[in-house]
């Protein structure tokens, strides 16, 4: 049985932080997407995948000036609007019997074996969403580290037999908090992302300090020595 293993990142199309649509968000962004996400990707020891950047379609025009100060993307990395992202799933349906569609922020990092797991991954038959429970949480302002675990992150990957997808079949999670309650999901032993902390985050700010960082819930084994941060970074970017 194929599958077609795509990594779906929402770059600004959507979200609740209202400047996401501008030129100053945008190219801070897009700078953390290429020394994050995009490292990641090209590390990846399997690179049978695509990945589909979704943009807000309004903003196409800050998107391509502010992809054109880098080098370009290889081509399993597409920046797609809303058209392209689909034409692109149902595209990857028509030659594979299932599609995999693994979530990943455009600020964040998979293990570089990822994908070479999710190719030789076997769930079972009625199995909806592969999750990632462990990881790593990454504080880039201080350069600290420590292995976490969440119960329902948003390291997730949903599963879809090709025709059902063509036939419009979806999973609405509503969160990525309720993956684990609504579907049927196998759990991914290994510690497969770093969840990194930075001074655009909406979600994680509030751990940008030493206390808040120490005090979150599911971090442990925190490691601030440069050479130790950087031994395990190596494997994911």
């Amino acid at each position: 049985m194929t599958k077609k293993i795509i990594v779906e990142i929402h770059f600004n199309a959507f979200g609740i932080i209202p400047d996401r649509f501008e030129k100053k968000w945008i190219d801070h962004r897009m700078a953390l997407f290429m020394k994050y996400a995009v490292s990641s990707l090209k590390k990846q020891t399997n690179q049978n995948f695509l990945t589909l950047v979704r943009y807000e379609d309004s903003t196409e025009k800050l998107i391509k000036e502010a992809l054109a100060q880098y080098k370009k993307l290889p081509s399993n990395i597409k920046f797609v609007n809303k058209a392209e992202h689909m034409n692109e799933l149902k595209e990857g349906c028509q030659s594979n019997d299932y599609i995999y569609i693994a979530r990943l922020d455009s600020d964040d990092l998979y293990h570089k074996t990822y994908v070479q797991q999710l190719h030789d991954y076997k769930p079972k038959k009625d199995t909806e969403v592969l999750i990632n429970q462990n990881g790593y949480l990454y504080d880039s302002m201080t350069s600290r580290i420590g292995e976490y675990y969440h119960f329902s992150p948003q390291f997730y990957v949903f599963i879809y037999k090709s025709d059902e997808y063509l036939e419009g079949k979806r999973y609405r999670p509503d969160g990525h908090g309720n993956v684990i309650k609504k579907f049927k999901y196998e759990l991914l032993k290994n510690r497969n992302y770093v969840n990194v902390i930075h001074k655009q985050n909406s979600s994680n700010k509030r751990l940008g300090t030493k206390d808040t960082f120490n005090g979150s819930v599911g971090l442990k084994n925190i490691i601030a020595d440069p050479a130790k941060v950087n031994d395990i970074l190596k494997a994911f970017m």
